[in-house]
């Protein structure tokens, strides 16, 4: 199959410079994207948007990490403290 692609400037200046970091033409780069597109299976590709799974296992490791819980009390003074720096 023959497939014609009008690339943006800055599109195809970045396509070209991984293309040759990784040592290939720009069709056989393109092809390589292809065919790695079209054989991974749909749930393992990487999704533009987090499954809601992953974005709440995301928000709670950033609470462990800093040490949040809804538990405490959240006063006026711990709301407005940032804004004094």
């Amino acid at each position: 199959m023959t497939v014609t692609l009008h690339l943006k400037p800055e599109i195809e200046a970045g396509l070209l410079a991984q293309a040759s970091a990784s040592g290939m033409a720009l069709e056989e780069y393109l092809l390589f994207l292809a065919e790695e597109a079209a054989l991974q299976a749909p749930a393992t590709r990487v999704s533009a948007q987090p499954t809601r799974e992953e974005a709440v296992r995301r928000m709670l490791e950033f609470g462990e990490k800093y040490r949040l819980t809804l538990g405490e009390p959240i006063t006026r003074k711990i709301l407005h403290e940032g804004h004094r720096y």
